[in-house]
């Protein structure tokens, strides 16, 4: 064996090598992400509506997923009244299938003016949610 054989000596085969071990790490990176992604989304499910308790301001929902120990809660608020909403909260009563309460959670309402429409976003970490009420109360009687 001469000193001319080792693969890092040779430029010509390391670029080639170096070429192919680039290719097939960007081949196997795409398909670990590609396939971590969708498996994580097939284990979401859809969580269900008991109730949304609320008038001013009303309140929307337009996603709601979970898995068996996280989930979150995605929707709207629309200040369809005359005057300004301030002080409030979102409240949460999360429930597993049985509707025993698994927890609670709170998102606190900026100040809304009259007409105004804001998104909301919960993500909550309690386990097996099957179902949620959701309603609006005064930030004081937390």
């Amino acid at each position: 064996m001469s000193y001319d054989d080792f693969w890092f000596i040779d430029t010509r085969v390391q670029t080639r090598n170096l070429r192919r071990y680039f290719i097939w790490f960007i081949l196997l990176f795409a398909f670990v992400t590609i396939g971590s992604i969708l498996a994580i989304k097939t284990m979401y499910h859809n969580i269900s509506i008991i109730e949304i308790d609320s008038t001013t301001p009303t309140i929307t929902v337009q996603e709601a997923k979970a898995t068996n120990v996280n989930g979150y809660i995605k929707g709207e608020l629309k200040n369809e009244s005359e005057n300004e909403v301030n002080g409030k909260n979102l409240f949460f009563a999360l429930f597993d299938e049985n509707l025993k309460l698994v927890g609670t959670e709170y998102i606190e309402i900026d100040t809304m003016a009259a007409g105004e429409t804001k998104s909301y976003e919960l993500k909550f970490k309690r386990d097996n949610v099957d179902s949620f009420f959701v309603t609006v109360v005064n930030a004081n009687n937390e």
